[in-house]
């Protein structure tokens, strides 16, 4: 009689268990979720840039000198690192006088400018002097005004996409009621089409809507 019993409260259990995940599930029918996105090409923004000079310590004031010009057409230029070391092999170290032709430097900026054109300028005055130098263009740059702006319509955009994807999934509009939106990283697919320098802005929601 108490294997009996034992064996009842069991099947009770059981299906207490199931009832409560078909009412979970259930629950879960009534949402939808999905992702909208926008992205927009934007041709006027301006470039971040890294500009370093590595070269002979000999032409480090050349270069200084036209740094300090340059800085006057683009103020927010600033300088962020300066490295003095020795151009020789390490198994020469103690074979041989150090010459002052030995040292060379590594003279760091960053840069922002508003457009391709100043960019053009930039480039062709830093060749025209034959300095040896690299340039690294880390990403885009708008006016802070302008990029909310911007934030704010792709944000609409996306948002109007989600719109789209959930009355594809239900029966129309008046069928849900959005109860969430989150911001997603915003960061662009992966890809060289993509990267940051290419001007391209991108907006990604996480919109939750119940069915009606």
């Amino acid at each position: 009689m108490k294997n009996v019993c034992v064996w009842v409260l069991a099947m009770l259990a059981g299906f207490g268990t199931l009832s409560s995940c078909q009412v979970h599930d259930e629950a879960q029918e009534d949402y939808l979720e999905v992702i909208g996105e926008h992205e927009r090409s934007m041709p006027d923004a301006g470039y971040r840039l890294n500009l370093s000079y590595n070269g002979p310590m000999g032409m480090r004031d050349k270069f200084m000198e036209w740094a300090d010009s340059l800085q006057k057409q683009v103020p927010n230029m600033v300088l962020t690192s300066e490295n003095i070391y020795i151009h020789h092999m390490p198994e020469q170290m103690g074979q041989e006088k150090i010459r002052p032709e030995m040292y060379q430097t590594s003279v760091s900026y960053n840069i922002t400018v508003a457009d391709s054109a100043m960019y053009g300028r930039i480039m062709q005055d830093v060749l025209r002097h034959n300095f040896p130098f690299s340039v690294n263009v880390s990403g885009t740059v708008l006016d802070p005004d302008k990029r909310q702006q911007v934030q704010q319509e792709l944000m609409q955009q996306a948002l109007d996409n989600a719109k789209a994807k959930l009355n594809f999934l239900s029966n129309g509009e008046d069928s849900y009621r959005i109860v969430g939106v989150e911001e997603l990283d915003n960061t662009v697919p992966y890809g060289p089409e993509y990267n940051d320098f290419n001007r391209r802005m991108v907006a990604r929601l996480k919109v939750k809507a119940r069915l009606q």
